[in-house]
């Protein structure tokens, strides 16, 4: 786990950046089955700052990753032939358009088509950039990261995280009664639900091909072993996560949704990152021999 703490800047970004981006799947659900007064739209979009600043502080954790910032834009050199390269295209156009949706939501201006049609071009992006941040690490020198049950979880993480955040937005935004209508809940569980499943699951399919591998110098067993409790920590609070989401749409007292409601985001963080570090912890380089 040693080596896995060495690339917390990248654990953080694809924390943070992807559990932001799976938010807007929800509010364009929201936005699309539900209709808001005035007010409520204003406080929502208020709110909508919580995703926001999640995916523009895990685009600063990545770039310390970086010996030199500035070299991540040499990153774009490689735009469609490189993972690396798409991922990042793919993170900056979301970013970009999300950024436009808010700024325009804010300004009070936006008509309800509009919203509905863009809400949904961010979720579609945020999406796709969650299934492009897990593509980068399909590397043919690592092949214990070199699967699709990397970009698999990474697009659960997402739901999951950002099913979170959002049951935390609109209960700060004082819409917790609009969680409860049967569209919007039942979306909510299903997102939560696939989550939960896509993320352990490509992660436990990433485990069971890691522990077959091995090169001259170490096991893939070992480094499943070694990263074991981790992987049961993260893996509680993402169940825990799915747990208290579930009791805040099925109508949780208004004393204990809010407490409820941070409370999921907060397990969500926690188990997304210890999940992703576990991630990290597998890496298997290509050695003498691959078994």
């Amino acid at each position: 786990m040693a080596s896995a703490l060495a690339e917390l800047p990248l654990a953080l970004f694809s924390t943070l950046a992807p559990m932001g981006a799976g938010a807007f799947l929800i509010l364009a659900i929201l936005f699309n089955t539900v209709k808001l007064d005035g007010d409520a739209l204003k406080r929502v979009d208020k709110m909508t700052a919580i995703p926001v600043a999640l995916v523009i502080v895990g685009f600063i954790a990545a770039f310390f990753h970086l010996a030199n910032p500035l070299n991540a834009f040499g990153v774009f050199a490689g735009l469609g032939s490189s993972p690396l390269s798409n991922e990042l295209a793919a993170g900056c156009l979301f970013a970009a358009v999300m950024l436009i949706y808010w700024i325009w939501a804010m300004t009070g201006k936006m008509s309800a088509g509009a919203r509905k049609g863009f809400i949904w071009a961010v979720a579609v992006l945020g999406l796709v950039f969650a299934w492009f941040t897990g593509m980068a690490y399909m590397i043919d020198t690592i092949p214990s990261w070199n699967t699709l049950a990397g970009p698999v979880q990474m697009v659960g993480f997402s739901l999951v995280g950002g099913a979170a955040v959002s049951v935390l937005v609109l209960t700060l935004a004082k819409c917790a009664d609009d969680l409860r209508t049967g569209t919007l809940k039942t979306a909510l569980i299903v997102v939560l639900a696939a989550g939960v499943v896509l993320g352990l699951g490509g992660l436990a399919v990433q485990a069971a091909a890691t522990s077959s591998m091995a090169n001259g110098l170490v096991d893939g067993a070992s480094l499943v072993s070694g990263a074991l409790m981790v992987i049961v920590c993260g893996a509680i609070c993402l169940v825990g996560t799915g747990v208290c989401d579930v009791f805040a749409v099925r109508g949780a007292q208004a004393g204990a949704l809010v407490g409820m409601s941070w409370g999921a985001a907060l397990l969500a963080l926690v188990g997304i990152l210890l999940l992703r570090l576990a991630f990290y912890a597998m890496q298997l380089s290509v050695g003498l021999s691959i078994m």
